[in-house]
């Protein structure tokens, strides 16, 4: 039932029927009631419709988040994973790279120890010469040079031969 059927309702007199002046009032009075409710009602809608409105777009808004979230989360452990993999293949480059240098290292060393033996070698031989070489003038210093030219060739002849 709409208001104006409320307003426009009259009511046939009888009687023992009520007090028109009782009753226009109390009718006028509910129809401003309900008018003020119908009123209200279509705000409330209104309101109902802005908040599913809202609603609608914080839900919208709550799953674009959970998209960016997961993405972020998956993009956080895919570059984790590739960080573990490239600490990984730094590492191994760094070993190989170190035995390299552990491995040159070693052969330096070799290589001056066979140096240093040699040149021990060639010490025992120039210090074998030298004394050669000085027992022989001795020995030419003793003969006062009667012999001294033919030993010390023949002196010679000896310490070159191993």
């Amino acid at each position: 039932m709409e208001i104006d059927e409320i307003e426009e309702k009259r009511f046939r007199k009888r009687l023992m029927g009520f007090d028109p002046g009782d009753v226009e009032p109390f009718v006028r009075d509910l129809t401003d009631e309900l008018g003020r409710l119908k009123e209200e009602n279509e705000n409330l809608k209104k309101d109902i419709q802005t908040l599913d409105a809202a609603l609608k777009e914080h839900r919208d808004r709550e799953k674009t988040i959970r998209a960016v979230l997961i993405s972020a989360q998956k993009s956080a452990e895919q570059i984790k994973a590739n960080a573990e993999r490239e600490a990984k293949l730094i590492v191994s480059e760094a070993e190989v790279k170190a035995e390299g240098i552990l491995k040159e290292a070693n052969n330096r060393i070799i290589r001056m120890e066979q140096e240093i033996s040699e040149m021990r070698r060639n010490r025992i031989q120039f210090g074998a010469r030298m004394r050669s070489l000085l027992d022989s003038f001795r020995q030419i210093l003793d003969d006062d040079g009667k012999e001294a030219p033919q030993k010390f060739e023949e002196k010679q002849d000896n310490s070159e031969q191993p």
